[in-house]
């Protein structure tokens, strides 16, 4: 007879469910170790580097890391039939390296919104990060290992929270575990939210901006205007911008605390159930198992989210030789064009469209040169599809000496070709910027 059919559980039953924890533990254990090696070798090579000298990314790599001791842990404590000391520690380790693996990932939303809205800078807060979660791990863990709450239940038959009172034994696990399982996914949640708020073009907080008028770093204390955005409304422009360059990255990013939900409310409810019920018959036994198994899958559901992680995305584009411009978006569809026309001076509107849709604005001065026979010139200046020029200057045309005409010529090559100095020194610092700026995430 199947185990599952039993009314009364029994030992054999509670072996059943300790393999079927183990067992679920091993795939996601296994894909968050393979995700690291691929991290690694991605690090190795000088272009796939650059793309991952991120905060966000480097917190990842440490849930990541936490999240396979963790399997590890689960899956030896789900092995143990019995009271012991591995037992007793594997309860430990299990809640003490799950703490790590969420909490790490609740920085990533909690750094891209410090960063993004509220402009600090993400490095400066990174060993705020670790410094928060190493002392949350510790303070949530280690005082009921010392005071010999984590040990064999026998009614439930699996190494957890032992106190014979279930009520202290309630106390314990949302004090120390459920309490802080559903505030992590609440500030994800939160955090999330408040992003995709204002990643949207023209709210009231919107993102900021990694240049271009406006910009400023807290921790560096940086300012920086440059003369692409000496425009009306520049400052709007820019936040626009940095909205739709980074709205794909707040869409992925809010994976993480769906995961949570579809992860940690489950798991709340049914560990809390677990207590105030005492596991009696056939149904008790199937929500334990549920439990177990939902424990053993999240390594592998963050191990497939961390393959998606944008940054290793274009890591691996780089390294394949596929263009990762930071001026284009890529997951909106939109794209940004930071060319300079007539020095920044606003002419006669012409527009084209956007793959999303949206019009951009393009403002062209052309001038046309036409050479007499005599090597002078005259200048004739279309703006915006309307063409002006000055009869003076062909009246008198050849009447000028010859030389005046090619010092003119001269210059405007010498003219022409410091505006395109200044256009490559202008990209060439907003790379920089850009740089910088997505190494805060």
């Amino acid at each position: 007879m199947n185990p599952l059919t039993r009314r009364t559980p029994t030992t054999a039953d509670f072996n059943f469910a300790g393999n079927l924890g183990l067992y679920s533990t091993i795939p996601g254990t296994c894909l968050c170790f393979l995700v690291l090696v691929f991290y690694g070798i991605t690090a190795l090579n000088r272009k796939g580097r650059k793309h991952l000298d991120r905060v966000s990314f480097r917190l990842l790599v440490y849930s990541l890391v936490f999240n396979i001791l963790y399997g590890i842990s689960f899956a030896v404590t789900a092995a143990q039939t019995g009271p012991g000391s591995l037992c007793t520690f594997g309860a430990f380790a299990v809640n003490f390296t799950l703490t790590f693996a969420i909490f790490f990932t609740t920085c990533i939303a909690i750094n891209l919104e410090l960063v993004l809205v509220h402009r600090l800078s993400g490095k400066m807060m990174e060993k705020y990060y670790i410094i928060g979660t190493t002392i949350l791990g510790i303070v949530l863990n280690v005082p009921p290992y010392g005071l010999h709450q984590f040990g064999f239940h026998e009614a439930s038959g699996v190494c957890w929270y032992k106190n014979p009172d279930d009520k202290l034994r309630l106390h314990w696990l949302i004090g120390t575990q459920s309490f802080w399982m559903a505030f992590a996914a609440f500030i994800e949640i939160l955090n999330t939210r408040y992003l995709q708020k204002a990643s949207t073009p023209g709210h009231t907080h919107s993102l900021a901006s990694s240049s271009g008028a406006g910009t400023t770093r807290s921790g560096t204390s940086a300012t920086r205007t440059t003369s692409f955005w000496s425009g009306t409304s520049s400052t709007q422009t820019a936040a626009d911008d940095v909205s739709r360059k980074y709205r794909g990255v707040i869409i992925r990013i809010a994976l993480y605390p769906i995961a949570s939900l579809l992860i940690n409310s489950p798991t709340i409810a049914l560990d809390i159930y677990s207590v105030v019920v005492p596991l009696t018959n056939d149904l008790d036994f199937r929500l334990l198992v549920v439990d177990l198994i939902l424990y053993g899958l999240r390594t592998l559901l963050y191990a497939i989210l961390a393959f998606g992680d944008p940054s290793f995305i274009r890591a691996v584009k780089e390294i394949r030789g596929k263009p990762t411009s930071r001026r284009s978006t890529g997951d909106t569809g939109h794209t940004v064009s930071h060319a300079r026309f007539a020095g920044g001076r606003r002419q006669a509107d012409s527009a084209i469209t956007t793959m999303g849709g949206g019009p951009l604005a393009v403002n062209v001065e052309l001038q046309k040169t036409t050479f007499a026979d005599d090597y002078s010139m005259a200048t004739q200046t279309v703006k915006g599809g309307t063409t002006s020029q000055d009869d003076s200057t062909f009246s008198a045309s050849t009447h000028k000496p010859a030389t005046s005409g090619s010092v003119n010529f001269a210059s405007g090559i010498l003219s022409s070709q410091t505006e395109a100095q200044r256009r490559t020194q202008f990209d060439a610092e907003k790379d920089d910027d850009d740089w910088r700026f997505e190494r805060e995430l």
